[in-house]
């Protein structure tokens, strides 16, 4: 008989961590699940300390060279069986009821694509923040997809869950060459076929030690490579062809510009959206989506027909893009003719009074 539950767990050179997620999975009061490991061709002692547990229930996979998080996701897949999936690294630690409080969310919530709980931090050595890692409420995945769209990842991912089916019919096979932008787009794909659920419940104890080479850990090596990856994750929007969805997701934005988004024209449209974002690797992506709709003799003319959008007018987009520096310059620039002014008025009081 099929398990409740299947863990999914990608395993990299957590020797020190591993053994104690295990025993977390091992105390949980919904024993009908099944813990699949796979160990993505570690170089430290983490198979080792893997293979100390004998329960039945977890399977270890090795694999034969490193592949990363996403190919780690898909071989576990492979080898589930259970009903629902339970998304944990394993440095990372679930409290003892995280399977059963999971299990009856989807039970309660049997239409939405994937359950988040809320997490804690833990540092290296098991020490506990006193709030919540990221505090998140409930909203209709329009407001999500916004938020995604123009400012980037909302949500967090250990101890997502989903079920097999959905899994398997949204998001298999995950993208291997996705590394620091594979949860945010996980997260895009599921909303754009459905409600998700975040949890209240602190259900997982989220281990961050920013001083590791871990790839989430904030450095600027990480972060060059999140913003090398925009490009690749802004294309999963392209599979939005729900016009009614879109109108809801970018009202401000179509009120702004006064263009609504057309079934053959969903490219031009999103580049349009992502010009109005604050972050600038999205602007730069809306950019050459809307170059691609304008490559052409026959693009132009469609978007000349379509949206009175011309040459001059495709020279003036920029003028709604959020610039940064020349907001920051226009913010000192007042600042200094304030501190210019007031010297000026000081100066003439000095005057007078000395007169």
């Amino acid at each position: 008989m099929n398990p409740k539950i299947s863990i999914l767990t990608p395993s990299f050179n957590h020797e020190k961590f591993v053994g104690l997620f295990i025993e977390s999975v091992l105390k949980q009061t919904l024993e009908d699940f099944e813990l699949i490991i796979v160990d993505d061709c570690s170089s430290d002692n983490n198979v080792n300390e893997i293979l100390k547990f004998k329960d039945p229930r977890i399977k270890l996979i090795q694999h034969p060279y490193n592949q990363g998080i996403n190919a780690g996701l898909n071989t576990a897949f492979e080898n589930a069986s259970g009903e629902y999936l339970v998304f944990c690294a394993s440095d990372d630690m679930l409290t003892p009821n995280a399977l059963e409080v999971i299990y009856k969310a989807f039970s309660e919530n049997p239409s939405v694509k994937a359950i988040y709980p809320s997490l804690i931090k833990i540092d290296e050595n098991g020490v506990k923040e006193d709030k919540k890692f990221g505090e998140y409420t409930n909203k209709p995945r329009t407001e999500y997809l916004h938020d995604f769209f123009m400012h980037g990842n909302c949500l967090t991912s250990p101890g997502m869950a989903m079920k097999t089916t959905d899994f398997k019919e949204i998001l298999y096979p995950l993208d291997i060459a996705m590394c620091n932008q594979q949860d945010t787009q996980m997260h895009i794909k599921i909303l754009l076929n459905g409600e998700i659920k975040i949890l209240d419940d602190i259900l997982v104890m989220y281990r961050f030690d920013p001083k590791t080479s871990n790839v989430s850990a904030r450095t600027d090596i990480t972060i060059r490579r999140e913003n090398m990856e925009i490009e690749r994750l802004m294309d999963t929007f392209l599979a939005m062809k729900d016009i009614d969805l879109l109108q809801k997701i970018f009202a401000k934005e179509i009120a702004k510009l006064g263009i609504n988004p057309q079934e053959d024209m969903i490219e031009y449209f999103l580049g349009r959206m992502a010009l109005l974002s604050p972050v600038e690797a999205i602007q730069v992506w809306g950019y050459h989506k809307v170059m691609e709709s304008y490559s052409t003799k026959e693009n132009a003319k469609r978007l000349k027909d379509i949206y009175g959008f011309d040459f001059k007018a495709y020279l003036g987009m920029l003028y709604h893009t959020e610039d940064k520096i020349a907001k920051k310059y226009r913010k000192y620039k007042k600042l200094f003719n304030i501190f210019l002014g007031v010297n000026i008025a000081l100066c003439g009081v000095t005057v007078w009074l000395i007169w």
